[in-house]
């Protein structure tokens, strides 16, 4: 007896009812992800009803997806302050968007040149979680220098790099960045009053560069310029820093150039790359 030979099905399988809501479900939640992930990068940092009223996601929902994207490194949570942020998974996720372009792989050449300039300690970093992250350091060969682990994190009102970063964010953006900052006292020349390092910020905007002048350490100067992406926003900072008495007044400017012939050449490397990629 011939049996018919039923024809094999191709293509992809058909769902359930139910394995479909799922699939939907899932979706759903992946979209509301990445919608919080868009808004803290905008906004810094938010409380948790701030996120949900703006982006009109439940805030119970809300709440699971913050933190899921917490133990995925994603986001971190200030629970003094209650507020959320990007966390370091996300920068590094973003970091890779183009290879090309990666600012560990153009900034460091740049630094060693001028570090040989200037005879000082050149630095790199970037913002992490409210803080100023510090991913590379060319050191002086100076005896006396400044000298930190890569990695080190530090306020960002007290540092040249920091300061040179805010300058050039946005000012809807600076602002949402300031509001939950503590401005600690680190030496008597550390700005703690708002609007003195808003005017202060403001002066560095119109030279080009910012200057740590004893803020973070006594006895130490730091003067900064900003690194721009390809989208023309501010990314991270470099600077040179080194003793007071290597950083005399007079001699500010003519450093303060070379950093900035750095930081512009770093960008346009980025910039290039990017086009290129």
């Amino acid at each position: 007896m011939n049996e018919t030979k039923k024809p094999l099905r191709r293509g992809r399988p058909r769902l359930k009812a139910n394995e479909e809501k799922a699939e939907v479900s899932l979706v759903v939640a992946l979209d509301r992800g990445i919608q919080v992930l868009i808004f803290l990068a905008d906004r810094r940092c938010a409380t948790l009803a701030e996120l949900a009223k703006v982006t009109a996601i439940p805030a119970a929902t809300a709440h699971r997806l913050l933190t899921t994207l917490q133990q995925r490194g994603m986001v971190i949570h200030d629970a003094e302050k209650g507020k959320w942020r990007i966390g370091p998974q996300s920068y590094r996720i973003g970091s890779a968007f183009e290879e090309g372009s990666n600012l560990l792989e153009v900034a460091p050449g740049v630094m060693r040149i001028l570090s040989e300039e200037t005879g000082e300690t050149a630095n790199l970093a970037i913002e992490e979680g409210g803080l100023l992250l510090f991913l590379v350091q060319v050191e002086s060969e100076n005896p006396i220098r400044a000298s930190f682990k890569n990695g080190t994190a530090a306020h960002f009102h007290t540092s040249g790099v920091g300061k040179a970063i805010m300058a050039f964010m946005d000012e809807a953006a600076l602002e949402s960045f300031l509001t939950p900052q503590i401005l600690v006292q680190q030496t008597p020349n550390s700005i703690t009053d708002a609007q003195e390092l808003k005017a202060e910020l403001c002066k560095s905007r119109e030279r080009g560069w910012a200057l740590d002048d004893e803020e973070r350490f006594l006895g130490m100067r730091c003067i900064a310029a900003p690194i721009f992406d390809s989208l023309g926003k501010v990314v991270a900072g470099v600077s040179v820093s080194g003793p007071i008495t290597r950083f005399p007044d007079h001699k500010l400017e003519g450093l303060a150039k070379l950093v900035v012939k750095a930081a512009t050449t770093i960008s346009d490397k980025l910039t290039h790359s990017s086009a290129g990629s």
